[in-house]
């Protein structure tokens, strides 16, 4: 056996290294081959088309067979497992990967019972497939033969066909040619009970050792469809960036997935995108249209060429694809073809897809009622994020006790503290990428207010640790205050003065504005200016510091910088003065110190409502979604959406402690075992923060893991503490790690 392969190897290698050469009326004869080195115990079976006889074959495990491959690639096509064809084997762009595949396919092989496949005839060809041709041949020469190797000889008679069979093993060739036509004539003179005494005269006896493959596993079959998928985009249209888009198609389980994107309609409208799934749709196009389909587009056609394997997920894919959060990186030489990169915009998924026991996840609806159900808050909106993907985006409960109005995905919620790392944190980032300011400048080096002040020399680093010396919290708004009404000097008109119109978030007067500064300067610094102390002051400086350096507005810097362009569209200041309709915003506190009447759209937290609702210490609103788009800018090193919005070098610098007896980063909350937001699992590199109205989020870099908690926890009263109290934040934290299949084998 090994002397035959040791020729197989020497003859189709020499072979194919001079295939441009070779005359194709020449062939070497199989019966000289075997003669040559004297074998005469087996004989290699070939027929290009052998359905009498395939069962017989393939149940013997002894007998060597080999078939020809066409440009389907698949050995077996009828035996119902889907293989890749050359096409698109050839638009693999990883190479690797290929190599993956030939092993695989001889491995798969193999197990079915054939022992070598002659590749086909690279006359016809494109130059990507030529390609995939020579390197099959080139990492298996024992298995993938050129059909150079072998013979075309046929014995012109049935009688001698057995006989050569019997007395001299011969590798047989039979294909579209003459050859191939007497194999038929013989076999056509067979009755059924006799097919089996044909085969019985060509079989040999030896036992083959076979490689356990039974079919294209998942991780293989989706790597190479996910590397062979093809991009024809002459206008430029991918990703799809609409808030709406036309689906035309048969396949319901895309149309769904479609739908956790943008809002999709099953009719054309003028101006909506539309795509047509031409896979299993006939439709007529129109211009602009994008097509889903097997194959190569027309030269002015923006489609998606898929390759004809199958995945079980390939509305994931489809959908990713379309939007922006999968690559499109396959090989064509189709002049319109272009490889798409993996712009890194969230995409959707399944939970199980990405690695998480589904029966384990039901535990957070379990936690999630509870903590509704003890009042600790009225309502619960969350989103979980695994490997770039939303495979949770969860609402319970309603934005009141009274059951009212249900929380949904578009909730928007006050997110309190969380404002720290969406909204000053980015910024300071920003204005240290674009060398404005360094982490280690003094107040005293940019704002003047603070030159000679206790806060003078206290630098940008030390405010994002919270390791300052300030005082933790202020309650700057009550310094304003008159007994239950302001000061006479912070009502705008004697007539506001008259009714007490103190105009709240809304539009401050002035004077307010300017003596909350003051109040910020002239505050005292705890009695170790060295200890860490939580400190809202800290940002409050910092949001001051970003507009003296920027010259605009905080958030004007914000919005045009990050939240615009990352399409955060419901994440603002403000959110009423900005359109969002009160129904779709959650209800905080009933402020009975300071406005007398239901919080409700208008921020908590009353030194923010004193700043005009913007401020770098609260003041945002967000829901989950958006805030893990945040999230996932951060845990990408800065990029998100074919952006760079920050620096890898700068954001390397914020997941870091830099005091003692701090677990604080720049910014960001880490664990420290002892009073941890976080899940216990959670990694050393996971950072995150949390916020009073009872909200939280953690990004874990070492699982690719974003958890986002939203609640309104101090509605209607602030004092409710029966979240922190069951600890239902941390606890569907520990449920996420506990739910990610093989999480302690990796661990």
């Amino acid at each position: 056996m090994k002397a035959i392969h040791l020729v197989l190897v020497f003859m189709c290698s020499s072979i194919f290294a001079m295939d441009a050469e070779i005359n194709e009326g020449v062939w070497i004869d199989g019966s000289s081959f075997y003669k040559s080195i004297k074998h005469k115990k087996k004989s290699t079976i070939y027929f290009s088309d052998w359905s009498p006889y395939v069962d017989q074959f393939l149940k013997d495990e002894d007998y060597y067979v080999a078939l020809q491959l066409n440009v389907s690639f698949d050995p077996l096509p009828n035996d119902g497992i889907n293989l890749p064809s050359l096409t698109t084997v050839a638009a693999i762009a990883d190479r690797n990967l290929r190599h993956n595949y030939y092993g695989f396919l001889e491995s798969f092989s193999r197990t079915k019972g054939v022992n070598h496949v002659v590749l086909p005839d690279t006359t016809s060809l494109t130059a990507l497939e030529k390609e995939i041709i020579l390197e099959a041949n080139k990492h298996s020469p024992l298995f993938y033969l050129n059909k150079s190797c072998l013979s075309y000889t046929i014995p012109e008679s049935k009688k001698d066909f057995e006989n050569e069979v019997v007395d001299q093993p011969t590798i047989w060739i039979t294909e579209q040619d003459d050859n191939m036509s007497k194999l038929k004539r013989w076999s056509s003179k067979l009755v059924s009970k006799d097919i089996a005494s044909f085969y019985d005269q060509l079989k040999k006896s030896k036992l083959v050792a076979f490689i356990p493959a039974y079919e294209l596993p998942a991780s293989l079959s989706d790597a190479i469809f996910s590397s062979s998928v093809i991009a024809f985009d002459p206008y430029q249209q991918f990703p799809l960036k609409d808030e709406v888009i036309t689906y035309l198609g048969m396949d319901q389980k895309l149309r769904n997935r479609l739908r956790q994107y943008v809002q999709v309609l099953d009719y054309r409208i003028p101006g909506v995108t539309c795509v047509v799934d031409r896979r299993d749709y006939n439709a007529q196009l129109e211009n602009g249209d994008i097509t889903l389909q097997y194959g190569f587009a027309e030269d002015t056609e923006t489609a998606i060429s898929l390759p004809e394997v199958s995945v079980s997920n390939v509305d994931i894919f489809i959908a990713k694809m379309l939007f922006g959060s999968h690559e499109m990186v396959g090989r064509s030489e189709h002049p319109n073809a272009r490889q798409i990169e993996n712009l890194k915009y969230l995409g959707y998924s399944d939970a199980e897809r990405e690695g998480f026991n589904s029966n384990h996840l039901v535990w957070i609806d379990s936690l999630a009622a509870d903590a509704i159900k003890r009042y600790a808050t009225p309502g619960i909106q969350l989103a979980v994020i695994k490997n770039g993907s939303v495979v949770a985006e969860k609402s319970y409960g309603f934005f009141t006790y009274d059951s009212l109005r249900a929380v949904s995905k578009h909730t928007v919620y006050d997110i309190a503290s969380i404002t720290k790392v969406i909204a000053t944190l980015p910024a300071i980032a920003l204005l240290v990428d674009q060398g404005k300011i360094n982490l280690d400048d003094s107040l005293s080096m940019h704002l003047d207010n603070f030159k000679n002040s206790n806060k003078s020399s206290v630098s940008v680093r030390q405010l994002l640790s919270h390791n300052a010396g300030l005082l933790s919290y202020v309650p700057f708004w009550s310094m304003m205050m008159d007994g239950d009404r302001l000061d006479a000097f912070y009502y705008k008109t004697p007539d506001d003065e008259a009714k007490d119109i103190r105009t709240y978030g809304l539009e401050p007067h002035p004077n307010m504005v300017d003596s909350l500064k003051s109040f910020i300067v002239q505050s005292k610094l705890i009695k170790n200016p060295q200890e860490y102390r939580y400190s809202d002051l800290g940002f409050m400086i910092l949001h001051l510091l970003v507009e003296h350096v920027s010259g605009m507005p905080f958030e004007e810097f914000l919005v045009s910088n990050f939240y615009q362009p990352m399409g955060l569209t419901q994440t603002t200041f403000n959110p009423i003065q900005k359109g969002i309709s009160p129904k779709d915003i959650t209800p905080t506190e009933y402020d009975e110190r300071y406005r007398s009447y239901q919080v409700w759209g208008e921020v908590h937290d009353r030194n923010a409502l004193v700043f005009g609702g913007v401020a770098g210490h609260a003041g945002l609103f967000s829901t989950a979604t958006d805030l893990a788009k945040m999230m996932y800018m951060f845990m990408n090193n800065g990029y998100y959406g074919g952006k760079q919005y920050l620096s890898k070098a700068t954001i390397e610098q914020l997941n870091v402690r830099y005091f003692t007896n701090n677990r604080r980063g720049l910014g960001w909350d880490k664990k420290d075992g002892k009073k941890d937001a976080a899940s216990s699992m959670a990694s050393d590199q996971s950072f995150g923060h949390t916020g009073f109205t009872g909200t939280m989020v953690w990004a874990d870099p070492e699982e690719d893991l974003i958890y986002v908690f939203l609640s309104n926890r101090i509605y209607p009263d602030a004092n409710n503490w029966k979240l922190m109290e069951l600890n239902t934040r941390t606890h569907i934290h520990d449920v996420l790690y506990q739910s990610l299949e093989n999480f302690e084998l990796r661990n």
